[in-house]
């Protein structure tokens, strides 16, 4: 009897070792697909912004090139696609619009621009800062509590100035 609890509690202990570190090697790897999605939407953006395409400064924008560009990335990492729209927040009382947001069947993601006006007494050269803020999120793929965890990584880009 004592040979089988000793035998027991060892095979616990071996199970809950490795449930941890799936769960780890598991995160870690959503992690960095997050994170690595997350860079290259603020690369994107700046790449836009560099090349003065003004269509990225108006709202549903990426019905065209943004959207070629940035899915055909998405797919290829195995970025997972949106199955409802609770996943962006609506920010406006902190003064961000939504740019891009998660809708059923594109990619979960989230885009919001926010608009820093100064006044002309105070600044006559700058007209306007504005800058981009992006939210990607890591999904845990686990079986049973994988669509629970859904934890958000966000990044800005700089600031772009609008002169007078």
């Amino acid at each position: 009897m004592k040979g089988a609890l000793g035998n027991a509690l060892i095979m616990n202990m071996v199970i809950t070792f490795m449930v941890i570190f799936f769960s780890l090697l598991i995160g870690g790897m959503a992690y960095s697909k997050a994170h690595k999605v997350k860079n290259f939407i603020v690369n994107e953006i700046e790449l836009f912004e560099r090349q003065g395409k003004h269509e990225f400064n108006k709202p549903l924008f990426y019905k065209g090139e943004w959207d070629e560009k940035v899915n055909e990335y998405l797919g290829k990492v195995g970025y997972p696609i949106a199955t409802n729209r609770s996943s962006c927040p609506d920010r406006s009382d902190e003064g961000y619009t939504k740019w891009i947001w998660t809708e059923p069947g594109r990619y979960d993601y989230c885009i919001y621009y926010k608009a820093i006006v100064t006044d002309s007494d105070s600044n006559p050269v700058i007209r306007q800062k504005y800058y981009y803020e992006v939210k990607a999120f890591m999904k845990m793929d686990l079986p049973v509590v994988g669509d629970m965890i859904k934890i958000p990584i966000t990044s800005q880009t700089k600031a772009y100035t609008i002169y007078r």
